[in-house]
């Protein structure tokens, strides 16, 4: 009645979204689409006037109009590219564990780890393959990088060109299998007595020549940097075998001493490849316009396919359907990551319905206990007391036993409502610390008697002192009714009940096992619920009042059982610490 009610409530208070075939005409996915063919087909119908227009600039860029200023533009374009590695160099030169090593460091010695942090921060950067170090005492330098790089090169016949106070020692042209390098090296300031001693950058020689690629014109011009060995370095630093020079080759000034950039002329343009590459383009343009539209509409089908269930199933969550899940098993990360809060939400919405009902079952449950003390306790007391009068009058023995099972009748009913006070109204917990042994002994002296009358076992299993931080008297009120239960399951059968209590982390396990019929799966879940019972004469609030002072002890109830098998009830306590406190 409460959950049918709550649901309601949801239901009523929601505002239901409009279906799903109504969504479809504003739908996201059809509008992906739209803008997806709007997108593809911008592009191909500005392709003609682009390829127009870029024939005419290529012929522009041809003339040597401009070539003189976007030379010297690239010359300051690597100037600046070097002098920047100089800027870092000089800034690792500085480095006091840098200078250290370089002037205190002797043979054989190894870098600290300090240093060669410091040197791994180098390779960072993307231009860089390695640092190289050459302390005074050493006859040779320490190549900090993949030795690898170090193949069919002598460092000291590499030419060495100055620049802004630096050297630059190479290039190490490149081979087969090992790309070129240079290495730009320094001599530290305070080492005018150890000229001896540099540290050096090892810059990739492909870092330095891509400076140059602005200046590739395909079919036209191909850009060079020749070193001081008069080699040719294309923009991808490798080797350019040139079979001849061209009157219209242009050469730069030198960016540094002995290097320059040369243009070289790799002849007229045809006809016939420019218009083969036009009519490429369009088909290309035609051929990712259509792939664009068939990826479109697969993704708007999948974003539809997975949107659907969702969308069905928060306006079940709205209806009050709070059991059945959303059933999303695949999808992007974006549906998922919905689809997940969406589950979530369900999920604590139950858990609030249900907390609700429980409020308000509670309060109903208060009010109709405090109604029942008023109006069946006060007469119960005055039935009581006049039987209790009657019967020490009465001389007939018959009569005088009936009394007496009137009298203890009275007592039944008295208990039966004591109870319902108990779970409506629960005593706060005075936690403290609990001997749980003495604890379990004392209820199993009081339960050996009821046992021993129903031919049950009650065995208690040995185990060291325990202490729990929790109320004595409501933990023991646990542990009765838990026992009792038990032997009560085993009635007019016999049979076994076991007490076990163990200590497992920051925390205090008290178990009761009966051998008896058990409880099937259905029932387990429901075992705890105000009223519910498998007893012909029970009331149902006994384990419900025990879980509300399980709770009330910072601890938790927990039931295993199979039909046939018998059933484990457990109670977690919190362990007693030195410094466990109320909270």
């Amino acid at each position: 009645m409460y959950v049918c009610r709550m649901k309601n409530i949801i239901k009523h208070d929601s505002s239901t979204p409009p279906r799903l075939r109504t969504l479809q005409r504003n739908g996201l996915a059809r509008r992906y689409l739209f803008s997806a063919l709007l997108i593809a087909l911008i592009p191909l119908g500005l392709m003609a006037i682009v390829y127009d227009t870029q024939y005419v600039r290529a012929i522009e860029k041809v003339t040597e109009s401009g070539t003189n200023a976007k030379l010297s533009g690239a010359v300051n374009l690597l100037r600046t590219f070097l002098q920047e590695r100089v800027y870092e160099l000089e800034g690792l030169a500085d480095s006091p564990e840098v200078l250290e090593w370089l002037s205190s460091a002797e043979p054989g010695d190894e870098p600290s780890s300090i240093l060669l942090d410091e040197l791994r921060q180098q390779l960072d950067s993307p231009y860089i393959y390695g640092v190289v170090t050459k302390p005074t005492l050493f006859d040779e330098p320490l190549w900090h990088m993949t030795q690898g790089l170090l193949k069919d090169v002598s460092w000291r016949a590499l030419p060495v060109t100055p620049f802004a106070g630096s050297e630059l020692l190479g290039p190490a042209l490149p081979i087969s299998d090992r790309p070129g390098w240079v290495v730009l090296r320094l001599n530290p300031t305070g080492f005018n007595p150890l000229p001896e001693a540099w540290v050096g950058l090892v810059i990739r020689l492909a870092s330095l020549t891509e400076q140059i690629d602005d200046l590739t014109l395909p079919g036209f011009k191909m850009p060079v940097i020749v070193p001081p060995q008069k080699v040719l370095l294309n923009s991808l630093g490798n080797l350019k075998v040139s079979s001849y020079a061209s009157e219209k080759d242009i050469d730069s000034s030198e960016f540094i001493p002995s290097w320059h950039i040369r243009l070289l002329w790799l002849g007229d343009p045809l006809l016939g490849p420019l218009e083969f590459a036009r009519y490429g383009l369009i088909f290309l343009a035609v051929g990712v316009a259509f792939g664009i539209i068939v990826l479109s509409r697969h993704i708007s089908t999948r974003l539809e396919r997975q949107i659907a269930p969702l969308i069905e199933g928060a306006e079940r969550v709205a209806s009050g359907d709070f059991d059945t899940p959303l059933g999303i098993k695949d999808g992007t990360a974006e549906i998922g990551y919905l689809s997940f809060a969406l589950e979530r939400m369900r999920l604590r919405l139950k858990r609030l319905v249900k907390r609700m009902v429980e409020i308000e079952r509670r309060a109903i449950l208060g009010q109709f206990s405090a109604g029942v003390a008023h109006e069946i306790r006060n007469p119960l007391a005055t039935i009581k007391t006049t039987i209790q009068a009657l019967s020490k009058k009465e001389t007939d023995p018959k009569r005088q036993a009936l009394m007496e099972a009137v009298d203890n009748e009275i007592d039944r009913v008295n208990d039966v409502v004591q109870l319902l006070l108990d779970y409506a109204r629960p005593r706060d917990a005075k936690a403290g610390k609990v001997d749980v042994l003495n604890v379990v002994k004392a209820v199993k002296i009081l339960a050996d008697t009821v046992a021993y009358r129903n031919g049950v076992q009650l065995v208690l299993v040995d185990h060291s002192t325990v202490f729990s931080f929790a109320d004595s008297f409501q933990v023991r009120q646990i542990v009765m009714n838990l026992v009792m239960n038990a032997i009560q399951a085993l009635e007019g059968i016999g049979g076994k009940v076991v007490i076990r209590i163990r200590q497992q982390g920051l925390s205090v396990y008290i178990s009761v096992i009966d051998n008896g019929p058990g409880v099937s799966a259905d029932h387990l879940s429901h075992l705890t619920e105000p009223f519910f019972t498998t007893k012909t004469n029970g009331t149902g609030l006994g384990l419900a009042i025990c879980k509300q002072l399980a709770q009330a002890n910072q601890g938790a109830l927990r039931f295993q059982s199979a039909s046939g098998e018998g059933l484990t009830v457990t109670l977690q306590l919190p362990l007693y610490l030195n410094n466990s406190s109320p909270e």
